[in-house]
């Protein structure tokens, strides 16, 4: 509704826009991650999909906002966990049916964006079609957990222009509440001001500091193109790419990395020559030697090549519904930054259940990957949900595969 300009009709026809699978069609459930942007000028005038091409967009605003589309239902979690730790957004949207309350993911969702620390505001929906009284139940409960000690930052419920510029400013301390329906439109005017005027959570001189440091990019997504090779999709975290770059690749699962040649960018679907610090991109490459994952780093061959297989982690347990406590050998899926991968506890100082923390050695199953110290992680297994940061990491010096060919391959856009 925000991206494209178009009201829904009530049976979901406006969601069509962002479906990826049938299946997705036919249960009307966010199974993938997808992106769209929104721009802004400099006097918050926006530019959406309804008359204005992405080229249009990209030359018209002064501030482009990316939504990445995030699964709700219980049964994708791991898509939702992976995309709030891969793609590091700066605020989530908690969007919540005011016909059902809070019966589905809210608080679950809520909890993710608090144990990985991303700033978070609420969208209640529906309001055309649902009696005043629900819709002030269900803001009450929200407004009951939001200044709970779990999160601590109270409900600030938006009703004109000037609260929604006062939301922006202060979502840090409160959490702006929007009251909205995407059938007859009310109130999208006050999401729509308060998106303009929302700021990068990096300050100016960080930002300043991610863009002038050397390249470095977060690999969550590899599609291979029969005949063609290896398109590789994520975000650059540092630096900025340019084609015909020199950058290491990895690391594999022997250890090492592999050194490749950016052929060429695509960034919203159009091809660019460099991608800058933040945006979410895709590289094509002069042909590799071998099939990169999800998960793994593009960086200047001015880092440091290693690989980490055992790390320790100050972890904190958010809930375990079994008798017994968290011990030597547990096994879960760990989610840092753009990995995700099996990690067992070698080691801990004591076992611990909900609620409780411990400083835990953990070891990745599978194979090595890169991590730094106080990278944040979040852990499940079953109802087992933990989070925590990497607090010291033991690295393994890694070799160069320097070989490479000459076959020039374009990006494109991946398509999960």
């Amino acid at each position: 509704v925000l991206t494209h300009g178009e009201l829904d009709n009530g049976a979901g026809k406006a969601r069509l826009n962002l479906f990826r699978h049938l299946h997705e069609i036919q249960s009307g459930h966010t199974s993938s991650i997808s992106r769209e942007i929104l721009g802004f000028d400099k006097h918050g005038r926006m530019f959406n999909y309804e008359n204005h091409s992405i080229e249009s967009i990209l030359d018209c605003s002064s501030k482009i906002v990316t939504f990445i589309d995030l699964a709700g239902s219980q049964k994708y979690l791991k898509t939702t966990v992976f995309g709030l730790t891969g793609h590091c957004p700066d605020y989530a949207a908690l969007v919540v049916n005011s016909k059902q309350g809070l019966v589905g993911t809210f608080r679950e969702h809520l909890g993710l964006t608090v144990a990985l620390r991303v700033l978070s505001f609420v969208c209640i929906t529906k309001i055309d079609g649902t009696a005043p009284a629900t819709v002030r139940r269900c803001r009450t409960q929200i407004e009951g957990i939001l200044r709970g000690p779990a999160v601590r930052r109270p409900a600030y419920v938006v009703t004109s222009l000037s609260e929604a510029e006062e939301a922006a400013l202060q979502i840090r301390e409160r959490t702006p509440v929007f009251m909205v329906s995407a059938v007859t439109g009310d109130n999208l005017s006050l999401l729509h001001h308060f998106l303009s005027r929302l700021q990068p959570v990096l300050s100016k001189e960080a930002r300043t500091e991610a863009l002038q440091a050397a390249p470095r990019f977060s690999v969550d997504g590899v599609l291979t193109l029969t005949g063609q090779g290896t398109i590789v999709t994520g975000l650059t975290t540092k630096g900025t790419i340019r084609e015909e770059d020199t950058l290491l690749l990895g690391p594999f699962e022997d250890e090492t990395y592999e050194e490749v040649t950016v052929a060429s960018i695509q960034c919203n679907r159009l091809p660019r020559r460099l991608a800058k610090c933040g945006q979410s991109v895709s590289l094509g490459f002069r042909k590799l030697e071998r099939t990169p994952r999800k998960g793994m780093i593009l960086q200047s061959p001015t880092y440091e090549s290693y690989c980490v297989k055992e790390f320790t982690a100050e972890i904190y347990i958010l809930q375990h519904t079994s008798s017994s406590k968290l011990k030597k050998g547990f096994e879960a899926t760990v989610f840092i930054d753009s990995i995700r991968q099996t990690v067992e506890i070698l080691h801990m100082e004591r076992e611990i259940t909900t609620g409780q923390k411990a400083k835990v050695k953990l070891k990745f199953v599978q194979y090595p990957d890169l991590i730094s110290v106080g990278a944040r992680l979040f852990f499940r297994n079953g109802r087992t949900k933990g989070m925590g940061t990497v607090t010291d990491i033991t690295k393994i010096p890694s070799a160069v595969n320097r070989t490479r060919a000459d076959v020039t391959l374009p990006a494109i856009e991946m398509i999960e």
